[in-house]
């Protein structure tokens, strides 16, 4: 129960921070946003035994700790963009060191695979990275060159519309390119990797 509502409250989070983040920028309250941030990556680094994600985290840390003091509204409107260029790193390591990250997701209810099927959800995952790498651009552009309505619109509505596209486009398109394989119910499945889903971070050492 307690995964599940740590997966709840980040999710919810990461749904509300555009406006959230618009909210307390127009109140300045935008540099405490991102010393909580750095706060807590610091923390994330700190616990974990790898040098190079330590630093990482070091690193971030620090660049955040910057935006609050020099360009706070900006480096806030900055925070989607890190998050979109994690899962990007995310898919993109999977990608080099398989399983990829939608096998993992897959093999939580089929955990073997007719021929042609690995291929697949690797292409999926190189579809995903880059969706991702793509949201990073947009979402460090968006700040400097769109007015704020425009950026919360896009961080907090579109990008969210985009990936369930994603997601009905795939559905669609997965039992013409198999017509034989078995496609269980969505909810079913959205219930499976809400319960299991961690499952596919045992072998990750951050």
């Amino acid at each position: 129960m307690t995964s599940r509502v740590k997966t709840f409250v980040i999710v919810l989070v990461a749904i509300a921070y555009p406006f959230l983040g618009s909210y307390l920028i127009r109140n300045g309250w935008g540099g405490w946003v991102l010393l909580i941030f750095a706060a807590l990556t610091l923390s994330r680094g700190l616990r974990t035994t790898q040098a190079g994600f330590r630093s990482a985290c070091i690193l971030g840390a620090t660049l955040l700790s910057v935006g609050a003091y020099f360009s706070a509204a900006y480096a806030v409107r900055l925070i989607p963009a890190f998050v979109y260029l994690s899962l990007a790193i995310l898919f993109g390591y999977t990608l080099w060191h398989p399983p990829s990250l939608c096998e993992r997701l897959v093999r939580l209810q089929f955990p073997e695979f007719k021929p042609g099927i690995t291929e697949y959800l690797c292409q999926v995952t190189w579809v995903w990275a880059g969706f991702f790498a793509a949201n990073v651009l947009i979402c460090a552009l968006l700040p400097m060159f769109a007015q704020d309505w425009v950026w919360t619109l896009y961080t907090g509505v579109l990008v969210y519309v985009l990936m369930a596209l994603l997601v009905l486009g795939e559905y669609i398109y997965r039992p013409r390119r198999f017509p034989e394989l078995e496609m269980p119910p969505a909810l079913e499945t959205m219930k499976i990797m809400m319960q299991q889903g961690h499952r596919i971070f045992q072998d990750f050492k951050p």
